[in-house]
């Protein structure tokens, strides 16, 4: 068998974070259905809009509420019929969203919400802020290369000349500012306060993800901000940058005590060979092969249709894939699994070669979030109401789309989709007016960007933050519901 420790790899984003602790204030209400005023801006700055309220005029703000108030009354609408259909994969979508918001949930709690900073961090990492290196490097896999590489820096040997030897043409050059995502070794080497030289060679060093560098510093220029917003700007940028920071180093020392203990054991007869399988249903091109995995794992749909994919043979799937402390996961169970939780591979491209390394990594990191969502369950997250909202969210997204897709295949043409629907959203405004209140007070205090945004998270199941803009109307009227009344 091949053995891993479980090992923690970080799968938190910063557009993850601010949502959580966004406000949750109810900005309407439909029937039961609930609109934060999150979800307002969210669905606003986060999506494309339509260009028929793309802007951030006081009707366009209209538009967009009266098209979240669309989508939930196509949702309860939608009640009808959804008792007939039996949508296994969005059951299964449902589950791993409300399961990866539950786990940000859990990095909220045990690490975000504790981080407090110190007037002397800020002071400190707000010079830093203003400083960009000019610096020279290379970066290749440990072992012996990196003790001969260490060698010949030792015998007095350039940087740019080992460089030239080993992988011929010119050394790279690059610019590293503390606000990018650096590797946690090159932040503490230049910008923790250590004293750092123009020529200074730093290396070779191990990096988090087992490979090595070598650094030399060309240079450095420091940017200082002279007018008042620009430092507020900074100020604001290196604090959020910081709490960030200081709560991965947290969360990190949270996971490690959740994965104490445990390890992965993987079928080494089996393991190969179901690597190879999956390679060959995920890699469907000569293209691809060269390139990236499968679009079903990324770009085409965030729910992995395991099903659509070349099936295995059933007397294949029931053997034992891996092991986590005696426990044993078979290959049918492991892909029942993922099709609430897609795969999360470490390395986007790579070519078929790589693809068993990658598995086996993006295994691990699946068995961690696996134990995580325990914890989380065992909080009773799931109970959040957060998390029920976000749930909501996304089935009431789903359930809008399909039965006005229903409605649009009755017409004899699918263009100009929110004028053709504009009669019928106006009838169900009409017909649950009743049911619908809005704080008009709140609506009114929201400002919206023109800047059109299509946020995604990174290394997560599910990479996109919030469902497609409802464009089911353009109209801007609010001449229905009644006001929601401040206490």
């Amino acid at each position: 068998m091949i053995r891993f420790l479980i090992l923690f790899y970080l799968f938190i984003s910063c557009e993850n974070r601010s949502n959580i602790s966004e406000d949750l204030s109810i900005l309407a209400k439909v029937g039961n259905r609930t609109i934060t005023k999150r979800d307002f801006l969210n669905r606003a700055e986060y999506t494309i809009r339509p260009i028929f309220c793309k802007g951030n005029l006081y009707y366009h703000k209209k538009i967009i509420l009266n098209n979240l108030i669309a989508e939930k009354l196509l949702a309860l609408e939608s009640e009808k019929i959804r008792a007939s259909k039996n949508i296994v994969s969005l059951d299964s979508y449902l589950k791993g969203r409300k399961e990866q918001a539950m786990r940000q949930v859990l990095y909220y709690k045990h690490a975000f919400s504790k981080v407090e900073l110190t007037d002397d961090e800020i002071q400190h990492y707000y010079k830093m802020a203003g400083r960009t290196y000019e610096v020279n490097y290379f970066s290749f896999p440990g072992g012996a290369f990196s003790d001969s590489v260490a060698s010949a820096i030792d015998r007095g040997l350039e940087i740019d000349k080992i460089y030239q030897y080993a992988f011929k043409g010119s050394i790279p050059e690059r610019e590293v500012n503390w606000i990018d995502s650096n590797d946690d070794t090159i932040d503490n080497l230049l910008f923790s306060g250590n004293d750092v030289s123009v020529n200074q060679v730093f290396g070779p060093i191990k990096l988090n993800d087992g490979s090595s560098f070598v650094m030399r510093i060309n240079g450095w220029k420091d940017n200082v901000d002279i007018t008042k917003k620009s430092i507020e700007d900074r100020i604001e940028s290196v604090s959020r940058t910081l709490k960030e920071r200081k709560a991965l180093s947290l969360y990190s020392e949270y996971v490690s005590d959740v994965m104490k203990g445990k390890s992965l054991l993987l079928e080494d007869k089996v393991f190969p060979k179901y690597a190879e399988s999956l390679a060959k249903r995920y890699f469907t091109s000569e293209k691809e092969r060269e390139s990236a995995v499968s679009k079903a794992l990324f770009e085409d749909s965030e729910i992995l249709q395991i099903d659509k994919l070349e099936p295995l043979r059933e007397d294949f799937k029931k053997l034992p894939l891996f092991s986590i402390n005696q426990k044993k996961w078979t290959i049918k169970e492991f892909e029942e699994s993922i099709l609430s939780h897609p795969l999360v591979f470490r390395k986007r491209k790579m070519s078929s070669q790589e693809f068993p390394s990658q598995l086996k990594l993006a295994i691990i990191d699946f068995v961690q979030d696996y134990y995580l969502t325990q914890k989380a369950y065992e909080m009773k997250l799931d109970e959040d109401n957060s998390i029920i909202l976000n749930e909501q969210l996304w089935s009431d997204s789903f359930y809008a789309f399909q039965y006005a897709a229903l409605k649009i295949s009755e017409l004899e043409s699918s263009d100009n989709i929110h004028e053709k629907l504009k009669p019928f959203i106006d009838e169900l405004q009409i017909k649950h007016s009743s049911l619908i209140k809005i704080d008009m007070d709140m609506f009114e205090e929201i400002s919206i960007s023109n800047v059109d945004m299509f946020a995604t998270q990174s290394n997560v199941p599910y990479p996109v933050i919030v469902p497609s803009f409802p464009a089911f109307t353009d109209d801007s009227y609010i001449d229905y519901g009644s006001k929601i009344s401040r206490q």
